[in-house]
């Protein structure tokens, strides 16, 4: 499952800060080190106000995401 279809479900996706993820992913949920990434998932996994604020986030940044403002969008680029 894409990264892009996670959020759209609203689930928190955490990213190595280097990547291409890191456009796509929140700020608060990049790492830069394995240690990092285990305590980001670990504070997802307990904290649950954290996990809901994130979960909101990821659902949002999909908006632009649609089937509809997808198609339009390549049409346009291709007319």
């Amino acid at each position: 499952m894409s990264v892009i279809d996670c959020q759209g479900m609203g689930l928190p996706v955490i990213a190595p800060r280097l990547g291409w993820l890191a456009e796509h992913v929140d700020p608060e949920l990049l790492f830069d080190t394995d240690t990092e990434a285990v305590a980001l998932a670990g504070r997802l996994a307990t904290d649950t106000e954290f996990y809901a604020v994130h979960a909101k986030r990821a659902h949002a940044s999909t908006a632009g995401f649609t089937p509809a403002l997808v198609a339009a969008r390549y049409l346009e680029a291709i007319s």
